[in-house]
């Protein structure tokens, strides 16, 4: 003979851990996802990375050493030559030592930026992320937000210290600091080298491979430049127009301020030209991580 036993739930006696564990779990939904906590999220990534921060270091030392040696050299030769340099003499100086350095550290930036998007592929932390997160735009715009926010802290710090650096070992360059020539010079060049580590981080997105990003981009920054050189031989009246957009012409003419130029590209018209090289790389890498699979 077979009984059955039915016992309720209900009238069945709790323990007194039971009881607390109960009473203190949360009532109410699940907290939901904000864009601060996206934002926080993609920070503390991208911070705790140590390539990251070793990159951030050597531009930092780089740009502010260069700085200080051109500075030196400038400051002797325009003291020695025992007159008063004139204005234009002066911002000239005051720009070359604060953004001479923008030339080759675009590179360095540029590998910022590959850094920040490829990382998170070669780990297979992109897995993560997205479970986490489910929807990609917010993760997408929270990258490059932070990724700018990092690019422009490390750049002003490069660009202001030289400058403040060319100041000090030149004195009388001081009244030549707020001259429009020398602010535009400056901030441009804060924008154009976190616009070169935003095209980076697309070409990242693009490739989702850190060699393949970085050779990419040193490609850009320093093959390309010498592939229109050789290509200027052959005498084409349309090598010496294109070469004036690449993105290290561009650079220069950025870092020269808001001055009358000849030929060429102007101050607004490089930084227009610079916004779209990161613009035509960045649409496709975030239309390529919106559909294609994370793996």
């Amino acid at each position: 003979m077979t009984s059955t036993i039915l016992i309720d739930a209900s009238t069945a006696p709790v323990a007194a851990g039971d009881h607390v564990a109960r009473k203190s779990r949360p009532a109410g939904p699940a907290p939901r996802l904000t864009t601060a906590g996206v934002l926080r999220s993609e920070w503390i990534k991208l911070a705790s990375l140590r390539s990251i921060r070793v990159t951030i270091l050597v531009t930092v030392l780089a740009g502010l050493g260069f700085s200080a040696m051109i500075g030196m050299l400038w400051s002797g030769e325009l003291t020695g030559a025992g007159t008063t340099p004139d204005p234009a003499a002066l911002e000239a100086y005051l720009l070359t030592v604060s953004t001479a350095s923008a030339s080759f550290l675009a590179l360095v930036f540029g590998v910022l930026g590959v850094f920040a998007v490829a990382s998170e592929y070669s780990s297979g932390m992109i897995l993560s992320t997205l479970t986490a997160v489910p929807r990609r735009t917010p993760v997408a715009i929270a990258k490059m937000v932070v990724l700018a926010t990092i690019s422009a802290i490390t750049a002003l710090t490069v660009v202001v210290g030289g400058l403040g650096i060319a100041a000090l070992c030149l004195p009388a360059a001081g009244p030549s600091l707020l001259a429009m020539p020398v602010v535009s010079g400056v901030l441009g060049t804060i924008v154009y080298l976190v616009l070169f580590a935003l095209f980076a981080a697309g070409i990242a997105g693009l490739l989702r491979s850190t060699a393949g990003g970085i050779a990419v981009v040193a490609g850009v920054a320093f093959v390309l430049p010498i592939g229109f050189q050789v290509l200027s031989l052959t005498g084409w009246e349309w090598v010496p127009v294109a070469a004036q957009y690449l993105p290290s012409s561009l650079g220069a003419v950025i870092s020269q301020g808001m001055v009358d130029v000849a030929s060429g590209p102007t101050f607004w018209g490089a930084l227009g030209a610079m916004l779209a090289w990161a613009v035509v790389v960045l649409i496709p890498a975030l239309l390529g991580f919106l559909r294609r699979d994370a793996r």
